[in-house]
């Protein structure tokens, strides 16, 4: 089995439950278990996963997840962003991004048996409603 969480960036300041505003991150946590009663010998641990987002129609651009902890559960996430002001593990929303849902894909794949390699496509959401301008005053200070 597999599943995938996607959800806002805790630093996402204006974020409630599944709903943000574009141009801000979010964060992915994918799972991968493998239930056999076969020996360890004959299966492998899920060992890769990818991530594909709307912006770029689900074909141009992905990234490849960091695996955390391997072993019967498999876990994932994004690598630390260089361009996160905090190095946190997200994919920035586009600010352009219309109201909505905000879907990613993830493929896990690489799970090996003697029959051949086991995969699965898992898909989740935020909602975007309004940019992340719409946080932002400017006003002039107290005299």
């Amino acid at each position: 089995t597999a599943t995938t969480r996607i959800e806002p960036d805790e630093k996402v300041p204006t974020a409630s439950g599944d709903l943000m505003k574009s141009g801000y991150g979010v964060t992915n946590t994918v799972t991968a278990t493998v239930s056999t009663s076969a020996p360890l010998s004959h299966y492998t641990y899920g060992q890769t996963a990818v991530s594909y987002f709307p912006e770029f129609g689900y074909g141009t651009y992905w990234r490849l997840l960091e695996r955390l902890t391997s072993g019967t559960t498999a876990r994932f996430q994004f690598a630390k962003n260089i361009y996160s002001t905090y190095n946190q593990r997200v994919h920035f929303s586009p600010v352009w991004f219309p109201d909505g849902s905000y879907t990613v894909n993830t493929h896990v794949m690489d799970i090996w048996t003697p029959a051949g390699m086991l995969a699965m496509n898992l898909t989740d959401d935020v909602t975007i409603s309004g940019p992340l301008y719409d946080d932002w005053h400017i006003a002039p200070g107290n005299p």
